[in-house]
């Protein structure tokens, strides 16, 4: 794969005995809705070619097209790995109910999302997490809420993520409760990576899908992603879909 290895990702679906198929850059699997896209170093792409494919695999395999960026993968492949760890519900499963909310400082939050989560660590206004005999297990962080102009208050979830190889049952639900607490707001609102889902758990817990944010164009710096306006790039993302939940 240009340079990438992606090795361990079928280790991980031959240890766990995951039937697949491969064609060209896609693999395909027999009993679960989604399907990987590996994305090529060097590869020229479009984000409406991007768009073409995952139609197709929805239309011909009722399956939905995961983009796994080379860059993404070459710095992050334990957290990739994490996420799909989940995708085919092998993590280890721990319920809400067993932990203590937390508020989190920011030096903390850095760390943990830059272990945990795929996207650059957002600090946020206020970070609550979730611990377990004091080890943080997950973690949210919030921007400040703001007032509309019909006197209702808004907030965004900014950043979400669990201790990679773990789910939390009611995790987000339990936080989301906890910072409605701390603050009276009328509603939540939040932008779901569209490269990696459709938002369903988000559903589960009462969100609804309210439009959608464009893609995004980046370049690399120091192994980095960097947001780019030059139309050129072949480095971006499939956009993010907007979920809000009134209270």
């Amino acid at each position: 794969m240009s340079n990438v290895s992606y090795a361990s990702l079928f280790d991980f679906l031959d240890v766990n005995h995951i039937k697949y198929s491969i064609e060209s850059n896609t693999i395909r699997f027999i009993d679960y809705p989604f399907s990987f896209f590996l994305v090529k170093k060097g590869e020229t792409n479009t984000y409406s070619n991007f768009i073409e494919k995952r139609e197709f695999e929805q239309l011909t395999f009722n399956s939905y097209l995961i983009f796994i960026w080379f860059d993404l993968w070459e710095i992050k492949s334990n957290i990739i790995l994490s996420k799909i760890t989940h995708l085919f519900g092998r993590s280890t499963k721990l319920h809400a109910r067993k932990t203590k909310v937390e508020v989190v400082d920011k030096a903390d939050c850095d760390l943990f999302f830059s272990k945990n989560h795929l996207n650059q660590p957002v600090i946020g206004y206020k970070r609550i997490g979730l611990s377990i005999d004091g080890k943080l297990v997950a973690l949210a962080s919030f921007a400040k809420k703001r007032k509309f102009r019909d006197d209702t208050y808004s907030a965004e979830l900014l950043q979400f993520s669990t201790q990679n190889g773990h789910h939390i049952n009611g995790g987000l639900s339990k936080i989301i409760k906890h910072f409605t607490k701390l603050h009276s707001i009328d509603s939540l609102m939040t932008y779901i990576d569209l490269d990696w889902s459709t938002g369903n758990k988000f559903k589960k817990i009462g969100f609804e899908m309210s439009g959608q944010r464009d893609f995004v164009n980046f370049e690399l710096k120091n192994n980095e992603r960097r947001v780019t306006h030059n139309p050129y790039s072949h480095i971006f993302n499939t956009g993010s879909q907007k979920a809000l939940v009134h209270f």
